[in-house]
């Protein structure tokens, strides 16, 4: 009798761990296939819940959960996935530094140990992608938090591509003396009682980051 009762309790408690509420343990957000055109980014995004928000043809998707604890953008080049972001921005769970150090600490699990560490970042070199984890801070109207990044074949020369372009397109703004960085992603998490408007959510367009403290060795 006693061995069915433990029996029953090891059942019992493997049962309410598999649907026991998993913040803290939630799955690292995968990548998808490089290759794969912007329908069948859109197409995969809502099969994971990841609601499309924006797609910008042949050059990248916005998408993010219904509660936006989860953002993403697709970074398409003539219409091919080269690289998939993802976004926790801060919440009244946890704060950037959590959600960096959560993030970092996923990724490792899958990967293995780092490439590099530095503060606010950490870098992972893998045969068919470069993955980027990164503590985002509030610049402008940009919520903190935390990025990973997924970085196929053709993405570095994609967004320096755009970087180039858009620098030849707009005139460089006066200085204000305030350093900003430029944000892939940045939509705050909503108040609870909010509900807010599709019109509302769109996230910016992706831009090139500052020169990397973490490059890869050749």
């Amino acid at each position: 009798m006693t061995k069915h009762l433990l029996r029953f309790a090891v059942a019992g408690a493997a049962l309410f761990a598999l649907h026991a509420p998993a913040r803290a343990q939630d799955p690292l957000p995968a990548p998808l296939p490089w290759g794969i055109n912007g329908a069948q980014v859109a197409a995969a995004l809502e099969a994971k819940e990841i609601r499309v928000i924006t797609i910008r043809a042949g050059r990248d998707v916005h998408a993010a959960s219904a509660n936006r604890h989860l953002q993403a953008i697709a970074i398409l080049k003539s219409d091919s996935l080269v690289g998939l972001v993802y976004f926790h921005p801060e919440n009244a769970s946890l704060n950037a530094a959590d959600l960096f150090t959560q993030a970092s600490a996923r990724t490792e699990q899958t990967h293995g140990p780092p490439f590099c560490r530095r503060s606010g970042l950490a870098v992972w070199t893998l045969d068919s992608m470069r993955i980027e984890v990164r503590l985002r801070r509030s610049v402008g109207d940009g919520a903190p938090g935390a990025e990973i990044r997924y970085m196929g074949p053709g993405y570095a020369d994609e967004m320096s591509r755009r970087t180039s372009t858009a620098r030849r397109a707009r005139p460089r703004p006066p200085s204000t003396g305030r350093t900003s960085g430029p944000r892939l992603l940045g939509s705050p998490v909503p108040p609870p009682a909010a509900a807010e408007p599709d019109s509302a959510v769109s996230p910016p367009a992706p831009a090139a980051e500052a020169a990397d403290v973490c490059t890869a060795s050749a």
